[in-house]
């Protein structure tokens, strides 16, 4: 895969903006056999039974993997996998599942964002108009209306339904501009407000709403859009995680510690993989599991509250 310079003008600017030079990424970087270092050292120190710790919860590592590769192949994050994994089959309380993706995905996107960051599509100049609003909006879903399991679980199916039908409308919609004119900034504050707060409710919504509305209404370039909100959800997920830490209870760190190993390895795959797989078979197959999902958890969800 070769480099490419391609020279654009910023709508509305006085001048053209400097070439944007697209660098193919490569899976293996040199800082990952430290983190397995440094992973093992936490796990045989800071916890009393690490043998034990690693033989019930391995498979977690997995999970960690999928849910990171997905969530930094489409900016949706990994809570898409997470929650309903935790749920369904770890059978954790609804707002304990949150913790666990907002943990992890601070190891998953962080990763992803260094791995877009180097191919050089995230524009980063839309951050200052982006991270402010989405702090805002975290912390209101956060510290003022609270996650609660009603609240997680009622808003998860519909927020991930919604996701899915937006990537779907997203397969044949343009999306080859290289910036946004200054006039959308005003949007886009309010967008990753939004994002922000579905974020702190649900663990996905900061990534995706944003990518959705610069790539719908603004015709951005998709690995733009995408870069640039895996670089907003990994932000939000450390924001999100701290506050969970230090004010509402803390982190299921025995768990955290092995879906985050496994996020920093599929993290670094989800850009990776963008590179070579058609962006059309990447939201189809996106959009029918984000469907899927939403409308299970819509229907148990409903069926309880009747119930």
């Amino acid at each position: 895969m070769q480099t490419s310079d391609v020279t654009i003008e910023q709508p509305g600017a006085l001048a053209p903006l400097a070439p944007i030079v697209y660098r193919p990424l490569r899976y293996w970087a040199w800082w990952m056999p430290l983190f397995v270092v440094v992973w093992a050292l936490v796990l045989f120190v800071a916890f009393p039974d690490p043998v034990g710790l690693l033989q019930r919860n391995w498979p977690l590592f997995f999970v960690g993997f999928a849910g990171a590769m997905l969530g930094n192949a489409t900016a949706v994050g990994g809570g898409l996998v997470f929650i309903p994994v935790m749920i369904w089959v770890y059978h954790l309380p609804a707002v304990m599942a949150l913790k666990l993706a907002l943990g992890s995905q601070c190891f998953g996107m962080t990763s992803g964002a260094i791995g877009w960051s180097r191919r050089g599509v995230v524009p980063f100049h839309l951050l200052r108009v982006a991270v402010p609003a989405l702090l805002l909006g975290s912390t209101v879903s956060s510290l003022i209306i609270r996650p609660n399991p009603l609240l997680v679980k009622g808003l998860f199916g519909p927020v991930s339904i919604l996701i899915g039908l937006i990537t779907l409308i997203l397969l044949d919609r343009y999306s080859g501009g290289e910036d946004v004119p200054r006039r959308a900034y005003p949007a886009l504050a309010a967008m990753a407000f939004l994002g922000g707060m579905l974020t702190g409710w649900v663990a996905i919504g900061e990534g995706e709403v944003v990518a959705a509305f610069l790539m719908l209404a603004y015709g951005l370039r998709a690995e733009r859009g995408i870069g640039l909100g895996v670089v907003l959800l990994a932000i939000n997920s450390v924001f999100l995680a701290t506050i969970h830490q230090l004010f509402l209870g803390g982190l299921p760190w025995e768990l955290i510690l092995f879906t985050g190993f496994g996020c920093v390895f599929g993290g670094r795959m989800g850009p990776y993989l963008s590179q070579w797989i058609g962006p059309r078979r990447l939201k189809i197959g996106f959009a029918v599991i984000a469907i899927v999902d939403g409308s299970i958890f819509l229907f148990q969800f409903v069926s309880s509250y009747l119930s």
